[in-house]
């Protein structure tokens, strides 16, 4: 844990960001070398000024390692660095990853294919159930759900997650400082089923300048980014351009055009984010393979019951009704049905989403074989 301080007390020298902490690892080989280093040593690094050298070396003096451990534990608290073998694969791809990472729970979800769920805080009641119940799906199939712990999508994707596997939770603050607060039930137990996760130390408050960094992590974790809801200018939209700039995958739920939370996801796909009508069009997308009937109910008892169809909306009762296990083609069934193909759309991605309908290539789709004879 001592060479880990050493680490602290880099990320809290101001005005050293990532790039000047890199260049002074890599020169002294880890972070205690930075601590004994002198003057002229400091002096010697590029990119580091007598300026900087001066503050490295007067914050040695503010520095408390006793008072930093003491407070690690009280809050129960971890930390993993960038010479950690733990710290997350994918973030450390990223240009500039954070040099420490503090979190509670089991940083070890990080190991699984992860894909970040982000959205509007004032979503649509129709983005918060997509939100949910991707989160569910998704990480049924062994995915972590990555996502801000935000009110709105951020929620709704961590409830969801937290039911059938693991989430991961970035935080815009210290993990003392829950934000929002509301939240602080959904966080233990995504403590049980995953992390939390934040670059910034204890002590530091929700600042509105602190949600960029935090955006950039949740998208240097993940394949790809699904935005769920996003008015015109919102954090979500920053988050799906800095997973395009890392190189990451960009999904996007096609939304009501009427609805101010849906400019920002429908201008995603006008500049080519992948539309996404189905869960196998985020993972045909990807470079990994997750076979979806491997969790499908393999019983009598896990089969599909009556209280989930009974609690499906006009619209989606209205499709149920029309598809059979027999595989039709979504021209057809638009043509029997009176609703338009983009509600059609966001209708197929509810039923799917809650086991109830397969899409096949071709975009056929057909009823899922393990539920039992319907009767809405």
């Amino acid at each position: 844990m001592e060479e880990k301080l050493y680490w602290v007390w880099l990320t809290k020298i101001p005005g050293l960001g990532p790039r000047r902490i890199k260049k002074l690892v890599d020169y002294f080989k880890d972070a205690k070398g930075i601590w004994n280093a002198g003057r002229e040593d400091l002096n010697s690094v590029k990119g580091i000024g007598s300026s900087t050298s001066i503050k490295i070396i007067e914050s040695k003096a503010r520095f408390n390692f006793k008072r930093e451990l003491q407070q690690l534990k009280k809050f129960k608290v971890k930390v993993v660095t960038l010479s950690d073998k733990c710290y997350p694969k994918l973030l450390k791809e990223i240009y500039d990853p954070p040099p420490v990472l503090y979190y509670k729970g089991d940083i070890s979800s990080l190991e699984k294919p992860c894909i970040s769920i982000v959205g509007s805080r004032k979503c649509t009641s129709y983005g918060q159930r997509i939100a949910n119940r991707l989160g569910q799906r998704l990480a049924e199939i062994g995915v972590s759900v990555t996502s801000g712990l935000a009110r709105g999508i951020d929620t709704a994707s961590h409830q969801g997650a937290v039911r059938t596997g693991s989430t991961v939770a970035i935080l815009g603050s210290g993990l003392d400082n829950m934000y929002p607060p509301e939240n602080r039930g959904l966080a233990k137990k995504i403590m049980n089923n995953g992390s939390l996760l934040t670059p910034f130390s204890l002590g530091t408050k929700p600042q509105a300048g602190n949600f960029p960094v935090r955006n950039r992590i949740i998208s240097g974790l993940s394949l790809g980014t699904i935005v769920v809801e996003a008015a015109q200018k919102s954090g979500s939209l920053i988050t799906a351009n800095l997973a395009l700039e890392q190189g990451r995958e960009v999904f996007a739920i096609p939304g009501d055009i009427t609805k101010s939370q849906s400019k920002g996801t429908n201008n995603l796909i006008k500049s080519g984010a992948k539309l996404v009508q189905s869960l196998e069009d985020i993972l045909d997308e990807l470079s990994f393979k997750i076979n979806f009937t491997s969790n499908r109910p393999k019983n009598n008892s896990q089969i599909i019951n009556e209280k989930t169809l009974k609690s499906l909306a006009p619209q989606e009762k209205q499709v149920y009704q029309q598809l059979s296990i027999n595989p039709q083609q979504f021209e057809s069934i638009v043509a029997k049905l009176n609703l338009n193909s983009g509600q059609l759309n966001s209708v197929l991605l509810e039923l799917e989403v809650k086991g109830l309908v397969e899409q096949l290539p071709g975009r056929k789709f057909k009823l899922n074989k393990y539920h039992k004879e319907r009767s809405i």
